[in-house]
């Protein structure tokens, strides 16, 4: 770019009087607010950066005019910086900027300064070329025709929320030039969307999880673990408060049930006490409000804690946030008061009845890590 000098020789028509410059430039030539400024002046001239060239060198590094063009543009006169700087700050500029929005998302960029379609030849206002992000459609029957950018408005973009299934954002069809309208999540989708029972996000979406990217992740991982852990996990499952302690309601004896480390029984399916969704989005399952529903024959008492008619527990009712409470003697009284066990007398007698589920020390029979014990059949000839 034309910058001040002095001294030169070479025939020059920048401007027909000079006041500065040694009668070379205008006064104005390094003021931003004159219309002499000599980026305006590179403008008018179509960015002949040729002429520009004849005194500061091919390479802006001073020429002949010793004047280097890199003392105010470091980068160069031709670099992306020296024009849009860290950005242009007109309309939401900025604000996309601050979502790390690349710029080739919305415009086309060029490889280079003098690119057709760029400057050279080129009229105001920028072209908008919606990119990818833009055109992303996570559920095709959402989007309702492709992306487009007119009068100063996006409209059918994914990235803000036009074309998203989770629907009902306040600003899905913003105005470029309008102040940024309030709040974070609502400007795309309802909080929570009409789709969801839960308005807090991070129980199912993971702060550390992508953001518009057209992948919803839900849980830390894919499948039921994401959200409920796994064997490998101190609960399982981690509670939808991220609990992993046994005093939380949300985790409890989930643990001891699905591994049955006592022994006393095999492991527990997560049917026998909830009803197990085919899917994510099966009806009843993250468009239900909690708590989670228990089947209702275990009689499920959220307020004690406690299954008042699970037959696996008898009429003992151990609470569901205590451990190391159930053993022999917890479920039925040893022998159990009934005429058929009359005759029995200790637990070392249950074996004479029971050879398949007692030893003849009264110890359950653990094959494999389980047991026949409390599955329902009587072990009895």
């Amino acid at each position: 770019m034309i910058v001040f000098c002095v001294g030169c020789s070479e025939e020059r028509d920048l401007a027909p009087a000079c006041t500065d410059c040694g009668g070379v430039h205008p006064a104005g030539i390094l003021d931003k607010t004159s219309e002499d400024f000599h980026g305006k002046e590179l403008a008018r001239r179509n960015y002949d950066f040729a002429l520009c060239a004849t005194c500061h060198g091919a390479d802006g590094s001073g020429g002949t005019a010793k004047i280097a063009c890199t003392t105010c543009h470091t980068q160069g006169p031709t670099a992306c910086v020296t024009c849009h700087g860290d950005g242009p700050t007109t309309g939401a500029h900025a604000e996309h900027r601050a979502a790390n929005t690349a710029c080739a998302e919305c415009h086309v960029v060029p490889d280079r300064w003098d690119a057709p379609g760029h400057i050279v030849d080129d009229v105001a206002p920028a072209e908008v070329t919606l990119g990818a992000r833009a055109a992303l459609t996570p559920v095709a029957g959402d989007r309702q025709g492709p992306p487009a950018f007119a009068n100063g408005t996006c409209a059918n973009v994914y990235c803000h929320g036009d074309a998203l299934h989770a629907s009902g954002g306040s600003a899905t069809r913003p105005t470029w030039t309008s102040p940024a309208p309030t709040g974070t999540c609502v400007r795309c989708h309802a909080a929570p969307p009409p789709s969801h029972a839960q308005s807090d996000c991070a129980t199912c979406h993971p702060a550390s999880a992508p953001h518009i990217d057209g992948t919803v992740q839900i849980g830390t991982s894919d499948g039921c673990a994401g959200c409920h852990g796994d064997a490998t996990s101190p609960a399982p499952p981690r509670d939808l408060s991220g609990n992993t302690t046994t005093t939380a309601l949300g985790v409890g004896a989930h643990r001891a049930h699905l591994d049955a480390p006592s022994g006393l029984r095999g492991p527990i399916a997560c049917t026998t006490c909830h009803a197990v969704p085919a899917t994510l989005t099966a009806a009843g399952h993250i468009d239900s409000v909690l708590p989670a529903e228990v089947t209702p024959s275990l009689g499920w008492q959220r307020g004690t804690g406690t299954c008042a008619t699970a037959s696996c527990h008898g009429s003992s009712q151990p609470a569901w946030t205590q451990t190391n409470v159930v053993a022999c003697g917890t479920c039925h009284a040893i022998p159990p008061a009934t005429a058929s066990h009359a005759t029995a007398t200790t637990i070392a007698t249950c074996a004479t009845c029971h050879p398949a589920t007692v030893t003849s020390t009264g110890a359950i029979i653990v094959t494999g890590g389980t047991s026949v014990h409390m599955n329902g059949v009587v072990d009895a000839p």
